[in-house]
């Protein structure tokens, strides 16, 4: 399980694993690289709406530009954010078969084991690779752990965008 289906003191100490990419000063840290991607999807944008043709705004603005963050953050190579988000909506589009949204969920589980794998051996400054040396390295918790929490805030991330 995950820090949003425990109760204090484990909701808390699981929470606390990835708070520091959550507070004020990792956003400030972060402002710049935040500023670049907006900036880069507004002239995307612009390009996109030249010669007065419609563009479709929360396509190619809204929802990308919270994702390519929280890819970030968490250390999801942005290239995989088309796969990612079509299988975030086949997972979640209530008119998606059972069968299909499993099989999507499925999917991101074992895109999420594969990139934990990869942060195993060749880290960076991200949630899923400090997850992977300050707690599954020592044996504080179970590389599913791992996954579930990418998993979460993942999801999470972008249930509060569409």
């Amino acid at each position: 399980p995950t820090f949003v289906d425990m109760d204090a003191p484990d909701h808390m100490h699981q929470r606390s694993m990835v708070s520091a990419f959550f507070n004020d000063a990792y956003v400030e840290s972060r402002l710049p690289f935040i500023r670049d991607t907006v900036q880069y999807y507004l002239d995307r944008l612009i390009r996109a709406g030249k010669d007065g043709k419609e563009v479709d705004l929360v396509k190619h603005f809204a929802l990308p530009i919270p994702s390519h963050i929280i890819y970030d953050i968490l250390g999801i190579p942005i290239e995989d954010f088309e796969y990612l988000s079509g299988c975030d909506a086949t997972r979640t589009n209530g008119s998606s078969t059972a069968a299909a949204a499993q099989a999507a969920n499925k999917e991101i589980l074992e895109y999420l084991e594969r990139l934990v794998d990869k942060k195993t051996t060749n880290p960076s400054h991200d949630v899923i690779s400090t997850l992977v040396i300050q707690q599954l390295k020592p044996g504080h918790i179970e590389k599913l752990d791992v996954v579930q929490i990418a998993f979460l805030l993942l999801v999470a991330g972008n249930a509060t965008v569409v």
